[in-house]
């Protein structure tokens, strides 16, 4: 079974955008498996839901001001209830400049 592949940009303020993501996922019964930050420009989010309940996500993230393109991967939903895994790359446009972090020296 193929992973279902999301794209997605915002405005939306990422910490808030990002928290609105987790909230919509488990409101539809599904759960975030993993995340992976790339300074402030993007978000990878890796979730599992419901089949029956991805044109449920994409209709409450654009109403949250995050624009979602068509899901890929999805295919022929016959079973609605069976949990696919998914992943969504959520995009940021901003004017905020670049993440900086401090990166430890190691002692070598």
């Amino acid at each position: 079974m193929a992973i279902v592949m999301l794209t997605a940009v915002t405005h939306v303020e990422r910490k808030a955008a990002t928290s609105f993501v987790f909230d919509t996922v488990n409101r539809l019964g599904g759960w975030i498996d993993d995340t992976r930050m790339y300074s402030n420009l993007m978000n990878t989010i890796r979730m599992t839901l419901p089949a029956g309940a991805f044109g449920t996500l994409v209709n409450a993230l654009e109403e949250g001001g995050i624009s979602v393109g068509p899901p890929e991967g999805l295919g022929d939903v016959s079973d609605p209830a069976i949990e696919r895994m998914a992943t969504l790359q959520l995009t940021f446009f901003h004017d905020e400049p670049d993440l900086k972090r401090e990166v430890p020296s190691v002692p070598g």
